[in-house]
């Protein structure tokens, strides 16, 4: 506002040439472009000085002139209050804030931003090393005491019957008990293909000749004794043919075969009406107690809760460490080639997207006052002064000039009708 400007040159010129015509009046009594010439340039004049201090009074005491002057320093509060009401209602209403919002189209913006490498690497960083921090600032022995209590508790509450179904069900469900069958076979064929087997098979079979022969009479005695002389029962040559048609028989059993599948079924069948009774119930409900009460859970939670810490610390492709960036990349890229080609992802995550700025603006709505608020009540008078005069600077410099302006074509204009009334001025 201090500043020399157009205005104040208009305004010096006026005031130089109501001199000069002052002088020409003196010199020139009586001359009519003479009187004419001074009756413009004080109309020009006081023009300019009638608006030059209407200009001035908004901001300050033009002259020391203290009535209805300095308009804007003294209602510096409703002036604050009214350029608040105006920042929240007019620059940032709801209608303003939504239509901005839709034109603005965010959508394509983040995913374009969640697409960039330097993002994904971003995000999969913090996130490993959130769950890294997690798992390091567990207290292991009171985190596994904790977990062991629970699974206690879950192992115990868990209804026997509940738990028989569900691992009938998981078994045939899944084909496991056809594969443990088919362990078990496995294990007793070799067993049974063993050396020791086929002497064991022999052991057993001279021990029963050996009773049927105590059972039998003297003459019975005599002719197995002669049939053992003679080599005509020969109990090693019968166990390894027992032997080898017991092999045959497991070989069958563990291939895919109508003698599997009928014998599978079999056990099946047993095993479920074992299921059913009391006493198998009773056997389940002890195993689970007695698995509640003797397994090691704290010792072997906290082994797993160390080991889970020691993979997280350096990951690569071998731990788990490594397998959970792998996962987190895969899941990051199924998630960008929804947003980009699943229309129904694409629209409930815009709408999520919009929603979500829209409350965020909506919550900002009442701070952007404040803020207005304080940044314009800490303001000094002559900042604020020059904050508004420096808006319209141009606006008030072309007010004054038309003062000026408008006062010399009025003056003129006066001066003519005067002169043509026949009037002396």
């Amino acid at each position: 506002m201090n500043r020399w400007n157009t205005a104040d040159t208009t305004l010096l010129c006026a005031a130089l040439f109501f001199l000069m015509a002052v002088g020409f009046k003196i010199v020139f009594p009586g001359n009519v472009l003479a009187e004419g010439f001074l009756f413009v340039t004080e109309a020009a004049l006081v023009g300019g000085i009638a608006d030059w201090f209407a200009v001035t009074a908004l901001f300050k005491k033009p002259l020391g002139f203290p009535f209805h002057t300095a308009i804007l320093p003294r209602r510096r509060k409703d002036f604050v209050k009214a350029s608040v009401v105006m920042v929240q209602q007019e620059f940032f209403s709801r209608r303003t804030i939504f239509k901005k919002l839709g034109d603005f189209k965010l959508m394509p913006r983040i995913v374009d931003y969640l697409a960039r490498d330097e993002t994904r690497k971003l995000l999969a960083d913090e996130l490993f090393n959130v769950v890294k921090k997690y798992v390091a600032k567990q207290d292991k022995e009171t985190r596994s005491k904790a977990i062991a209590n629970e699974l206690r508790r879950i192992l115990r509450d868990i209804p026997a019957q509940s738990l028989i179904n569900d691992f009938g069900s998981h078994f045939k469900r899944n084909n496991k008990d056809r594969e443990i069958f088919i362990g078990i076979v496995k294990a007793m064929r070799r067993t049974a293909a063993k050396p020791e087997t086929c002497d064991k098979l022999q052991a057993i079979l001279e021990e029963y000749a050996n009773q049927k022969t105590k059972n039998m009479g003297g003459f019975s005695i005599l002719m197995a004794g002669l049939a053992q002389m003679l080599d005509l029962v020969n109990f090693e040559e019968a166990a390894r043919i027992m032997q080898v048609q017991l092999l045959k028989l497991l070989d069958e059993l563990a291939a895919d075969t109508q003698l599997q599948r009928r014998t599978l079924n079999e056990c099946r069948l047993k095993i479920s009406e074992l299921s059913d009774t009391p006493e198998f119930k009773d056997l389940v409900e002890r195993i689970q107690i007695d698995a509640a009460t003797v397994l090691p859970l704290e010792e072997a939670i906290e082994l797993a809760l160390i080991h889970l810490e020691n993979q997280l610390r350096a990951p690569d492709s071998k731990n788990l460490g490594g397998l959970l960036v792998k996962l987190f990349d895969e899941e990051y890229s199924r998630l960008l080639k929804l947003l980009r080609e699943d229309s129904a992802a694409k629209t409930a995550f815009e709408k999520f997207v919009d929603e979500l700025t829209a409350r965020a603006a909506l919550r900002a709505q009442p701070l952007v006052g404040v803020v207005a608020k304080d940044a314009l009540e800490r303001l000094t008078e002559e900042q604020l002064n020059n904050l508004v005069y420096d808006k319209a600077e141009q606006d008030f410099i072309w007010i004054r000039l038309n003062g000026s302006i408008v006062g010399s074509v009025v003056g003129l204009a006066i001066f003519i009708l005067i002169k043509a009334a026949g009037l002396s001025v």
